[in-house]
């Protein structure tokens, strides 16, 4: 399984999660910022760009980062709503 099907099975459970996730990545108001999931964090650079990192807690306490990778609005947008019709969930309209 590649990097970006995990970060979608993992984040995308249920219609409130994409919801979030969704409003948040195709905001045009948020310039910048982080959206934190269950494993993953999406780190939005601009409002065209963004890195999304596997980030947990290890055994020194210290925050690791792992399984990064860059993805465009169109791209990130486009793949979790195909995900999202798959798993049969309710599309939300948005201005992408």
């Amino acid at each position: 399984m590649d990097i970006m099907e995990h970060f979608l099975r993992v984040e995308l459970q249920c219609e409130e999660a994409y919801t979030e996730m969704l409003l948040f990545v195709a905001s045009l108001y948020i310039r910048s910022g982080e959206f934190e999931g269950e494993e993953y964090v999406i780190r939005k650079l601009d409002h065209t760009n963004f890195i999304i990192a596997r980030e947990y807690v290890g055994l020194d306490g210290a925050r690791e980062v792992s399984r990064a990778f860059v993805v465009d609005r169109h791209a990130l947008i486009s793949k979790i709503n195909k995900h999202v019709r798959v798993r049969g969930m309710t599309l939300i309209n948005t201005c992408v």
